[in-house]
C-alpha cells in the first residue's frame, strides 16, 4: 500500500519517530527500529550469493537482486525504513503421526495479517502527525532486504543461520516495513552475539550451512519442501523424515529461542510472551495418510488462506509421501501406491519411491 499526503507541513523527525513506535507497538510489533534508507551493511554477500547460483531455483531472487538493496525502487524519493518484526508460532505445529509443519504456516497466512498490522500503525501514525509525507507498507513479497534492513534499524542480528535474532524474542519473528519519504532518526544496530556457537549449523541434516551464514538452497529441507516445485531427488526425500512442509531444526536449537536457552557465551533474556501470535491455532496439522486424502475443496476450505499455499496442495501431498517413505510409514502405504499413478509428476516421484520402500 502507498499513500501521499497533502500539503501539509512535515512532521518533526522526533516526534514522527515516537509516533510510528507507539502505533506499531499497539499494533502488536515486539520491535520497530529505523534504518536509512541506502544500500545494507553486507548486501554485496547477498550479490556474491546469487552469482554463486546459490539461490537454486529461486529465480525470482536473481530477477529482483538490485531491488532488494533500493527501497526507493518500491517508494520513490524514501528516505527512511520502519522496520518492524512480531513473534510467531510459540508451539512447534507436530500431528499425531509425528510429522511436522513449520510454525509460522498454519494460522492465517501472515502476509494479510502482518500487513493490515502494519497498515494500520501507518494509517494512524499519518492521522496523529497529520500527514506531510508518503508512505508504503511491504512485508516478504515485496523485493526488500528486508532482515538486512531489520538489522541495520536495531531489531536483532544476523545470526549463522541467517536468521534475524533478537535477544529477547528469539528468532521465530515476521518481518514487515513501512517506507517513508520522512528522514526519520536511524537506530543503531545490535551487536551479533551468537559468540562461538555453532548448534545451527551442525544440526542441519543436510549440511545446507558451507559457513557461518552462508546457506546452499540447493540442500535445505524449507527450499525443497516450499520453494521447489516437481519432484524432489531421492537424496533429499532421505533427508526430509518428518518435515511435510518447511524446516525449523536450524532455529529449534538456537540457544536464544525457547525452551531451549540454556548456556551461550553471552546467556539470553529470560523469554517474555509479549505479543499473541497469528499463525498459533489449536487444532494439530493433519497426519501424512489425510494429506495425501486431501481433495481440492477440503483444502480450500481448511488452507485456501494460509501460508501453506506457497507450496499447494499437491505440493504438501508431495511432501507427505517423501516423508512417509523417510520414516518408514507403512500406514500411508495403500494410499502411497495409488497416488503412484497419478498424473503430477512430482507426487508421483514421491509416492513411487515411498512405496517401493515401504514394500521392501
Amino acid at each position: 500500500m502507498e499513500r501521499t499526503a497533502g500539503a501539509a507541513g512535515v512532521p518533526d523527525r522526533l516526534l514522527a519517530a515516537r509516533v510510528f513506535r507507539e502505533e506499531a507497538e499497539r499494533e502488536g510489533f515486539t520491535r520497530v527500529g529505523v534504518a536509512r534508507v541506502e544500500e545494507p551493511p553486507r548486501f554485496d554477500r547477498f550479490r556474491g550469493w546469487i552469482a554463486a547460483g546459490r539461490h537454486a531455483g529461486m529465480a525470482y531472487l536473481a530477477r529482483t537482486e538490485a531491488a532488494r538493496g533500493s527501497p526507493a525502487s518500491l517508494l520513490p524519493g524514501a528516505r527512511s525504513i520502519i522496520c518492524l518484526a512480531a513473534r510467531h508460532g510459540a508451539r512447534a505445529p507436530v500431528a499425531s503421526d509425528g510429522s511436522r509443519i513449520a510454525r509460522y504456516a498454519l494460522g492465517a497466512d501472515y502476509h494479510g495479517t502482518l500487513r493490515q498490522r502494519a497498515t494500520r500503525a501507518a494509517e494512524n501514525a499519518f492521522r496523529r502527525l497529520s500527514g506531510g509525507f508518503r508512505y508504503r507498507v511491504c512485508v516478504d513479497s515485496e523485493p526488500l532486504a528486508e532482515r538486512s534492513f531489520a538489522a541495520a534499524a536495531g531489531l536483532g542480528w544476523i545470526g549463522k543461520n541467517g536468521c534475524l535474532i533478537d535477544p529477547e524474542n528469539g528468532s521465530f519473528l515476521l518481518l514487515a516495513e513501512i517506507l517513508t519519504d520522512l528522514d526519520l532518526p536511524a537506530d543503531e544496530p545490535m551487536a551479533e552475539r551468537c559468540g562461538s556457537c555453532v548448534r545451527c549449523l551442525e544440526a542441519c541434516p543436510t549440511g545446507a550451512f558451507l559457513e557461518p551464514g552462508l546457506l546452499d538452497a540447493a540442500r535445505c529441507l524449507a527450499y525443497w519442501t516450499i520453494e521447489h516445485r516437481g519432484p524432489i531427488p531421492d537424496a533429499v526425500k532421505e533427508e526430509i523424515g518428518d518435515r511435510v512442509f518447511g524446516c525449523d531444526i536450524c532455529q529449534e536449537v538456537c540457544p536464544w529461542n525457547p525452551p531451549l536457552a540454556t548456556r551461550a557465551e553471552d546467556p539470553p533474556k529470560p523469554w517474555r510472551r509479549r505479543a499473541v501470535e497469528d499463525s498459533e491455532v489449536s487444532d494439530p496439522p493433519p497426519t501424512r495418510r489425510e494429506w495425501l486424502e486431501m481433495g481440492p475443496g477440503q483444502w480450500r476450505r481448511r488452507y485456501g488462506a494460509t501460508a501453506l499455499n506457497r507450496a499447494g496442495r499437491r505440493g504438501l501431498q508431495r511432501n507427505a509421501a517423501a516423508s512417509a517413505g523417510a520414516v518408514g510409514d507403512a500406514g500411508s502405504l495403500s494410499v502411497l501406491e495409488r497416488a503412484a499413478g497419478l498424473s503430477e509428476a512430482g507426487l508421483a516421484d514421491a509416492a513411487g519411491w515411498a512405496s517401493r520402500r515401504l514394500g521392501r
